[in-house]
């Protein structure tokens, strides 16, 4: 009897109350996540890495108020992809959506903050300020990144994939490339640090929404447990929390 009594009382422990009375398993939710400051902080090298950043905060914040656990998968961007398709991830911070993402994705209804996409340039070639000015050049962007679409109209632009955005940069760096888009406070960190001669363009593309992605192959979509955290990512939205997060991090300069 004291044995079953020690395993009830474990199993207890598992269990969030929601309102209403209704009982919800405490689910450790596994994230795919790359380092893209201030976004997403990966920080710690050959020791147990640091998670922070504009949406590692929004979600810690969220998966606290719903009970939830997380832990972190540090992959490159377009792995991050594939792991979501093939249910080897719960959860993606920050993709935009696309009718293709969504057939293996469900997005939470509670929009991240905009992310302005800068355009770099190399220091030595005129100002690019219309996206027609564009056309015909070499322009470098992220492997799987879906901001593409908002340049279709200019077809003859010649897109060139990396794996990360500080390869990227030293692309253009080294005239490999004609132009670099990006995401605004991504870049100034990226930078902050480093003597390249780039610059950043006049032209500036508004950001696609950028969302919190749930793998469709999850146990926690299917068993449909998501819509408790799903509740506290709008209350969060729409209390001023997703706008208290972007502010420190903006105004920090991280």
């Amino acid at each position: 009897m004291p044995g079953f009594a020690h395993r009830l009382i474990a199993f207890c422990a598992l269990i969030v109350l929601c309102g209403g009375g209704k009982a919800v398993l405490a689910t450790e939710l596994l994230v795919a996540i790359n380092d893209a400051p201030p976004y997403r902080i990966v920080a710690g090298e050959g020791q147990e890495p640091e998670f922070s950043g504009i949406y590692v905060e929004v979600l810690k914040e969220a998966a606290s108020r719903a009970g939830h656990t997380l832990r972190f998968d540090v992959v490159p961007f377009r792995r991050a992809l594939y792991l979501m398709e093939e249910g080897g991830a719960d959860i993606m911070l920050g993709p935009n959506r696309s009718a293709e993402r969504e057939k293996f994705m469900y997005f939470f209804d509670a929009a991240l903050p905009d992310e302005p996409k800068a355009i770099y340039q190399s220091a030595l070639t005129p100002d690019i300020r219309q996206i027609e000015e564009l056309a015909g050049q070499h322009v470098g962007v992220l492997r799987g990144a879906s901001y593409i679409d908002a340049l279709s109209s200019e077809e003859s632009i010649e897109w060139v994939e990396a794996a990360d955005y500080l390869t990227l940069f030293r692309m253009l760096n080294q005239q490999h490339v004609d132009a670099v888009i990006v995401p605004e406070l991504l870049a100034a960190d990226l930078l902050s640090d480093k003597n390249l001669a780039v610059r950043k363009a006049s032209l500036v593309l508004q950001g696609e929404p950028s969302l919190i992605g749930l793998s469709r192959k999850s146990q926690f979509f299917l068993s449909r447990e998501y819509r408790g955290l799903e509740k506290e990512l709008v209350n969060m939205r729409d209390d001023g929390t997703f706008d208290d997060i972007y502010r420190r991090y903006a105004g920090s300069g991280s």
